[in-house]
């Protein structure tokens, strides 16, 4: 993490730039960061970021390990053997404290890293099972018999899944420990892994990872380069509450097929690279566009203890555990083959040692799947939530056709955006030159704007700006170049560009007749309740009978040390419930803004509750004014896209409450809000509190 990321977290941090702001101590942008400090900070975030609660509120995971383990250390117990468990990754100490309050004969637990370590030897201590479990603070791909193991273990337990099931090295965590560290007749918790994968259509996923040509007013206006057009996107699992995916959304052309099992307590081991292909047909036409993939554990010998991923529509039951750790992902076809219904097609999976990959297609023979590989740099460097926003058909109209009345024929036009191709519309409305200046920097995103400029023969229309340096020499050369900047515009996007008020600001001073779009933005705030995401933030005091205060002391201490109690979450994947109305907190209107002199803007709102319930929070997003009749949203919306209450293209802020507060209408929140700007940094940050 840089300097000026240090810098934007801790002016996000509403208790530190409060007591600055109120105080008057120093100038906020004053404060002399050091390279301590900013480690410290990067530590701390790592912390409370890590949404371990989330892991430890799903009391689902946590009861079917306890049963399971109960039912293995009972049946060897029977069979007059002594168990010695292996707890690999403990974490905070559950499982091993689990594994010893089901009798156990000897507890090893290992844990690499320090700060899980420190917080497990309490967690251990303060339920007084120090003497029941050896702590070791080792990987265990470290670990030796005879010298941190006093024998090989009969018993192993550990939880080293993520999404992907396989991406955290579950593979050689397996097999290393069957190689060294187990007996040949080890039962293994869990003892299996299922893989299933469903083919679907859906234009909707689609919109996610392949980026469609641009089209105004039924024209083509912005022709995307054939190279990105083609290309399959990254490798990496598209991860999805897809329990909250609509329906109607997508259709489903192969019911879920078993791709792949992975056994656990095979004391030979788990292949590394594997590939399985299945003849399959089709139960409706459609084109496959991807797979949805998610993952069972069988977590005893016999498989009668299970733990399904599965979406809930797959289950077809409302009451379907949540979890934020273990979700679905997509992945997505090279290849996207037209499918008739009872037509024959190949599901084709294929994993190694860390990812899996999916592909489908018709022949016979050909049954090699490639590995994914983005060689136009694109989907690199575009995450799948803008891909989803650069698709939007209703947004680009609406800005293009507010865009067109802002660009004069033949004038000179200057355009700053992040990671947007989007500018390149003024030159084709009839701009003849346009000053392009992408704030994510040249080395990331030049290369793929470069293609999009050839491919709109834009060669001597656009002109590259590297640096901001550049771009404020453009504007402070005008009259010695002769070349008057009619237009300084950006891209409205899901929050506020940190350097677009300077530029205002400074082309403003040059030549105060500079058109300035879009003109005005809104930052709009609203009180949620929500159905679960509020356990990544919420404290634990105790799981399945075990106390765990200083894991809750320690995630707390990090939270306001970091960034406070500041989320970006795609919400449409999170249900919530509004408790208000939705609130201007700013309104801002760039031109105006732009000469004021006041380093920070500050406002103090009440917010009242309209609808009973729990607030959780408070989330914040952006509204724009193109044109008197043209706004756009990037929150809540009555604009419905598959009935979702959230804008499904970007992430919004969520400012979750220190304590959660029940509430009823008539109720209200009372809000400390501070917007700063200061060249480079615009951060807006919400603290909460009752009256």
């Amino acid at each position: 993490m840089g300097f000026s990321t240090f810098k934007q977290y801790y002016l996000q941090n509403p208790k530190l730039l409060l007591m600055q702001y109120y105080n008057n101590k120093k100038n906020i942008m004053d404060v002399n960061w050091e390279v301590n400090s900013m480690m410290e900070f990067d530590h701390h975030q790592n912390i409370a970021r890590a949404a371990f609660g989330d892991m430890l509120y799903d009391s689902d995971r946590n009861q079917l390990y306890y049963k399971a383990l109960k039912k293995e250390i009972t049946r060897l117990h029977k069979a007059n053997k002594k168990v010695h468990v292996l707890d690999i990754g403990t974490g905070t100490g559950l499982l091993a404290m689990m594994a010893a309050k089901c009798g156990a004969d000897s507890v090893y637990a290992c844990e690499e890293f320090e700060e899980s370590y420190k917080c497990a030897k309490e967690i251990i201590k303060s339920n007084y099972l120090e003497d029941k479990i050896v702590l070791i603070h080792k990987s265990s791909q470290k670990l030796k018999v005879g010298v941190d193991l006093p024998h090989r273990m009969n018993l192993l337990v550990t939880e080293v899944f993520d999404t992907e099931l396989i991406g955290e090295g579950a593979i050689s965590v397996f097999n290393h420990a069957h190689q060294e560290l187990l007996t040949d007749d080890c039962i293994v918790i869990p003892s299996e892994a299922i893989v299933y994968a469903q083919v679907i259509e859906s234009k909707y996923i689609r919109n996610f990872n392949r980026v469609n040509d641009v089209y105004h007013n039924k024209k083509l206006l912005i022709k995307i380069p054939d190279n990105i057009k083609n290309c399959q996107g990254i490798e990496s699992v598209f991860d999805l509450q897809l329990s909250e995916l609509p329906t109607e959304s997508f259709k489903t052309l192969i019911p879920a097929q078993v791709m792949f099992r992975f056994n656990w307590s095979d004391k030979n081991g788990v292949i590394t690279d594997r590939k399985n292909a299945i003849r399959c047909k089709s139960k409706e036409n459609g084109i496959a566009h991807a797979a949805f993939v998610w993952w069972d554990l069988a977590m005893d010998t016999d498989g009668d203890i299970m733990l399904s991923c599965a979406p809930k529509w797959h289950l077809k039951q409302n009451n379907v555990p949540w979890r934020d750790h273990w979700i679905q992902g997509v992945y997505y076809f090279a290849n996207e083959v037209n499918l008739k219904t009872n037509e024959e097609v190949n599901l084709i999976g294929y994993h190694d040692e860390l990812s899996f990959w999916f592909d489908s297609n018709k022949s016979s023979s050909y049954l090699d799947v490639p590995f994914p590989y983005c060689e136009c740099d694109f989907h690199r460097v575009i995450s799948r939530t803008l891909i989803g926003q650069m698709n939007d058909h209703y947004l680009t109209n609406n800005y293009l056709t507010a865009l067109k009345k802002n660009v004069q024929p033949n004038s000179v036009c200057l355009f700053v955006g992040n990671l947007s191709f989007m500018g390149l519309a003024a030159a084709l409305f009839g701009a003849a030159k346009v000053y392009y200046y992408d704030v994510s920097g040249p080395q990331s995103f030049g290369k793929v704007l470069h293609s999009y400029i050839r491919s709109n023969d834009l060669e001597e229309k656009v002109v590259l700006l590297k640096t901001y340096k550049e771009v404020l020499e453009i504007i402070s050369k005008q009259k010695e170049n002769e070349e008057e900047i009619c237009t300084v515009f950006m891209e409205p996007s899901k929050w506020i560009l940190p350097e677009w008020i300077d530029i205002v600001r400074h082309s403003l001073q040059v030549n105060p007749k500079t058109n300035i779009f879009p003109k005005e933005g809104t930052v709009k705030i609203q009180a949620v309740e929500f159905d679960d995401l509020w356990k990544i933030r919420a404290p634990l005091t105790e799981v399945e009978g075990f106390e765990i205060i200083p894991f809750n002391e320690i995630v707390q201490e990090s939270i306001k040390i970091s960034d406070g109690l500041l989320e970006e979450k795609p919400l449409w994947e999170y249900p919530s419930k509004s408790l208000s109305n939705a609130y201007d907190l700013f309104t801002l209107n760039f031109e105006s803004i732009a000469n004021e002199s006041s380093l920070i803007l500050k406002n103090l709102l009440s917010v009242k509750i309209k609808n009973e319930g729990i607030c959780h929070g408070l989330v914040c997003w952006v509204d724009w004014c193109l044109d008197t009749d043209i706004h756009i949203s990037f929150g809540a919306s009555n604009r419905k896209i598959y009935n979702l209450d959230w804008y499904p293209y970007a992430r919004q802020r969520i400012y979750f409450l220190n304590k959660y507060r029940n509430v009823s209408s008539g109720d209200v929140i009372n809000c400390d809000a501070i917007l700063c700007k200061n060249g480079n940094l615009l951060v807006s940050f919400c603290n909460t509190y009752d009256h």
